[in-house]
């Protein structure tokens, strides 16, 4: 494989917000956090806004280098058999759907995914795993931590591509009031919370997946790690599937 000249293009996920003033109030808007792109930048690659509106095939999604499935609303509970509460917030069925999608487009066409926050449930959801709903009612000694960005502490496993970036433990910036109660398929937890909620995950086997309950993007240089670390896994598969030339 030649060696790679350009940034590596990364997809990442938007979702569809209303605007609330000037000509345009009332209409739809493709929308994600200026953060994302600011920090796949600064890593060095070239995000690539991905709307919930277009599909992608798989031949499309193989060519990007990396995935970023972003933050936002709660997931539709419906879509794996559970009620809707009174704290869940507006579910967005269309992009549940349209990430769980890319998600699962990814891992067949070895692409490396990121997943933050939301993106981690995703994650989580899409491999069979479940959630807490509301925290911190469903884990008491877990600090509420969806009214505002909370600082919180991480203790990594040490045998995980996660502490190579951030070593054992790390002070993170979380904004959530759902997360992972369990886990299934081909991830396992690489992170957690002293409360004991999971805060991170890695897949055991395939192509490289992180997911984190936290916002590297807003993190600054400690987040930037996060960023980089899928870099790496894009360069290492890279170099996984160069094939000796013949003499």
């Amino acid at each position: 494989m030649a060696q790679r000249t350009r940034r590596p293009l990364i997809g990442v996920t938007a979702g569809t917000r209303t605007m609330m003033s000037g000509a345009w109030a009332g209409h739809d808007a493709v929308a994600v956090n200026e953060q994302y792109v600011r920090a796949l930048r600064e890593a060095g690659a070239r995000p690539v806004i991905i709307a919930p509106q277009d599909e992608w095939s798989d031949e499309e999604i193989a060519e990007l280098d990396g995935l970023v499935l972003t933050g936002g609303t709660d997931l539709d509970p419906t879509a794996w058999g559970e009620e809707s509460l009174a704290t869940d917030m507006t579910p967005d069925p269309e992009r549940d759907a349209f990430e769980t999608a890319l998600y699962r487009a990814a891992r067949r066409n070895d692409v490396p995914v990121l997943g933050i926050c939301r993106g981690l449930q995703v994650i989580v959801i899409a491999e069979g795993g479940e959630l807490h709903r509301h925290l911190p009612t469903d884990l008491p000694a877990h600090p509420t931590t969806g009214l505002e960005p909370t600082r919180v502490e991480a203790q990594l496993d040490a045998a995980s591509d996660l502490a190579l970036a951030l070593g054992t433990r790390a002070e993170v910036t979380a904004f959530h009031h759902q997360g992972i109660r369990t886990v299934r398929g081909d991830l396992r937890i690489v992170a957690r919370h002293d409360s004991g909620l999971a805060l991170a995950v890695e897949a055991e086997h395939g192509s490289s997946v992180l997911g984190v309950q936290w916002h590297p993007e807003i993190d600054g240089e400690a987040g930037r790690s996060i960023f980089e670390s899928l870099l790496t896994a894009i360069r290492h598969r890279d170099t996984a599937t160069v094939t000796p030339s013949l003499v």
